[in-house]
């Protein structure tokens, strides 16, 4: 990576660096790439920027952050980069990123060929489990859809909840919808 965007001048700091917040201006001022390195948590500096929380005034971009104004160039790039192979972070910090793992393990290193070698030999077992695997993601966001509908119901339920007939009707088409 630094080795790659060289030529645009990327600056390499971390959250524990003095001049963190110098760095962070400077990138987003001037659109030079900056590379963040041991993230094991998110500071919550980086949520405007994160949100892409843009406003103009006066025929410029600006993001806030802390307690100013900071001009913002659509050039600018930010790399998260951590070391800690069991490093969690939040879903609502997954739905703002792109995550990259370069981890390679020898289990995932057989599955990168075992595809090949499928698409390879027998392409329509290949077209089949990419079906399979496109079913089972629209699977799981119905699912999600369907316990965030369930959760709803059950916290705007005022009293006893097996008195409500909203959360038993809801319940009946939640099992219907499963079977």
């Amino acid at each position: 990576l630094m080795t790659h965007l060289k030529d645009r001048k990327i600056i390499k700091t971390s959250f524990l660096d003095d001049s963190f917040m110098k760095n962070l201006e400077s990138s987003l001022r001037f659109g030079t790439p900056l590379l963040v390195e041991d993230v094991e948590n998110i500071d919550p500096i980086l949520n405007p920027v994160l949100n892409k929380e843009l406003h103009k005034a006066g025929g410029r971009t600006l993001v806030r952050l802390a307690d100013q104004d900071i001009d913002f160039s659509p050039s600018f790039v930010i790399f998260l980069a951590t070391r800690d192979p069991n490093c969690h972070f939040t879903p609502d910090l997954c739905s703002r990123v792109t995550f990259v793992n370069f981890t390679v393990t020898p289990s995932s290193l057989q599955s990168q060929c075992l595809n090949e070698v499928l698409k390879g030999e027998r392409p329509d077992i290949e077209r089949k489990r990419t079906d399979l695997l496109k079913l089972q993601g629209e699977f799981k966001v119905r699912l999600r859809q369907l316990e965030e509908s369930l959760l709803n119901a059950i916290s705007e339920v005022h009293g006893n909840i097996l008195d409500d007939n909203t959360i038993i009707n809801k319940l009946a088409e939640l099992k219907h919808e499963a079977s």
